[in-house]
């Protein structure tokens, strides 16, 4: 292992950015409100940290006060997730700035259900205020530093998946700008 990397994650990450796919008729996100009462998604229950535009759940955590930042639920939540390998989780530094990024599995010796998630699962009990039950009062960065890279932009598209922001076609990588103009020149023929 990098212990190097390790030490800087230590000294460096502030906080943990999760994003993660979300398709309220997938019902891979479930919540409950600690009684077992499963919530329904409707307009009394909006999932908090839900980004509608991008069909994203993103949630920002801060790693030192174990809390949720901007949590919007006010009330005591449990949230399930089987995130598989769609999620992005990017360690920020004190100023929110990305520091270290792993996609696709969740790291779970940071994230619970520790270790039992196999890489698959979130389990989050979150209080009124933001507050994350459980969570681990020293991080465990060892799948950063092991499947972990420099962060790459996040963009997202509507099959609920985070993606970087590029297009293969025909093994051209292609930014968004050059995608454009593909399209405009095949419209053309």
């Amino acid at each position: 292992m990098n212990t190097d990397l390790q030490s800087e994650l230590e000294h460096e990450a502030r906080y943990l950015q999760i994003l993660i796919p979300y398709n309220e008729e997938d019902h891979l996100i479930t919540f409950d409100d600690g009684l077992m009462t499963e919530l329904e998604c409707d307009d009394d229950f909006v999932p908090p940290m839900f980004n509608d535009e991008d069909q994203l759940m993103e949630f920002v955590i801060d790693l030192k006060e174990r809390k949720v930042i901007g949590w919007n639920a006010n009330e005591y939540l449990r949230m399930w997730a089987k995130v598989r390998d769609g999620g992005t989780y990017t360690l920020l530094d004190a100023n929110r700035q990305p520091i270290w990024q792993i996609r696709g599995y969740v790291p779970s010796k940071l994230i619970p259900p520790f270790e039992k998630g196999y890489g698959d699962y979130i389990e989050l009990a979150v209080e009124a205020n933001g507050t994350i039950v459980d969570w681990p009062q020293t991080p465990d960065f060892s799948d950063f530093v092991e499947n972990g890279k420099s962060p790459e932009p996040v963009r997202t598209n509507k099959w609920h998946r985070a993606e970087p922001a590029l297009w293969y076609v025909r093994g051209l990588r292609l930014n968004k700008e050059e995608l454009g103009w593909l399209v405009e020149q095949l419209k053309k023929l």
